[in-house]
């Protein structure tokens, strides 16, 4: 009898949890994704708790924090995908779910560890921060492939007789695709808008964040603070790009021999050595010097 109850108060503790689990998720408004990037498939697992996380755990993150979090979302461009306090809670369900990973690891071997569940929780916390840095490096290295043609395009456009705004609507209407096309079309929306074009200018260079862009920008507000010519600096500018990344691909061809020591002396040639000396063991015993 008393087993039963046990059970059945379990029972009913479990089914009090996920009926509140299930009135807290109906309470979240369905949330209007229009106009945002797609969630890839792991988010789009997680994402209903991680805006209950959101709405209920991370309005509790200091304002400090979650400044430094939406600079990190701008300059790697997913601020359309993520917002600020929704980051923030992706990070505690990872690192709530590392936890259980763990827990369910430790069960199945029968052996916990304080500190390795510790460890576990940091890992998770700290997946979404390595994820949005790999994104910031694929950023950049689109930006570095993408600026050369579009500062072509618009030294094009200048040089063509259309003043800057005209040459930047052009660079959008003929330029591939890619994040500095979008970065552009923004600019042409804040200038549309009413903002000064060197003001969005200056926003698009505080988005990207990178060197080379700041330059670009810098060199346009200034030719439109002093009436210069703009073609010229352009053109200087992506021959240097373009430069720069031959550079850059030289650099890597160099580095990739010495890149392969490692895997030479770790894994081909012990295989090698332990072969020859495989192959010459068989030759003396064969030969009967044994």
């Amino acid at each position: 009898m008393m087993l039963s109850t046990i059970l059945a108060l379990i029972a009913g503790a479990i089914l009090l949890v996920f009926w509140l689990t299930s009135q807290e998720l109906d309470e979240l408004s369905e949330e209007d994704r229009e106009y945002k990037d797609p969630l890839p498939p792991f988010l789009q697992t997680v994402w209903p708790v991680v805006r209950w996380a959101d709405k209920r755990i991370a309005i509790f993150v200091p304002q400090a924090l979650r400044n430094r979090v939406e600079k990190r979302l701008i300059t790697s461009g997913v601020v359309h995908l993520i917002e600020t306090g929704q980051f923030v809670a992706l990070k505690l369900v990872t690192a709530l779910l590392a936890m259980l990973a763990y827990g369910l690891v430790a069960w199945l071997l029968k052996r916990f560890d304080l500190l390795l569940l510790l460890s576990a929780a940091a890992l998770g916390f700290l997946m979404p921060d390595m994820w949005l840095s790999d994104i910031r490096k694929a950023y950049l290295r689109k930006v570095g492939k993408e600026l050369p043609t579009l500062l072509d395009f618009l030294t094009l456009g200048l040089e063509s007789g259309q003043n800057l705004t005209g040459a930047i609507r052009l660079t959008i209407a003929k330029a591939p695709n890619g994040v500095l096309k979008q970065e552009f079309a923004r600019v042409i929306r804040d200038i549309s808008a009413g903002v000064p074009r060197a003001e969005a200018l200056t926003r698009m260079q505080a988005r990207v964040d990178i060197k080379e862009v700041t330059v670009m920008a810098a060199a346009m507000i200034q030719a439109e603070k002093v009436g210069a010519s703009l073609g010229p600096v352009l053109r200087e500018q992506a021959a240097q790009r373009r430069a720069e990344r031959f550079l850059a691909a030289e650099k890597k061809a160099f580095e990739a021999p010495v890149k392969m020591i490692a895997p030479l002396v770790i894994f081909i040639f012990p295989c090698t050595f332990a072969f020859l000396g495989y192959f010459l063991w068989q030759k003396i015993a064969g030969s009967g010097a044994f």
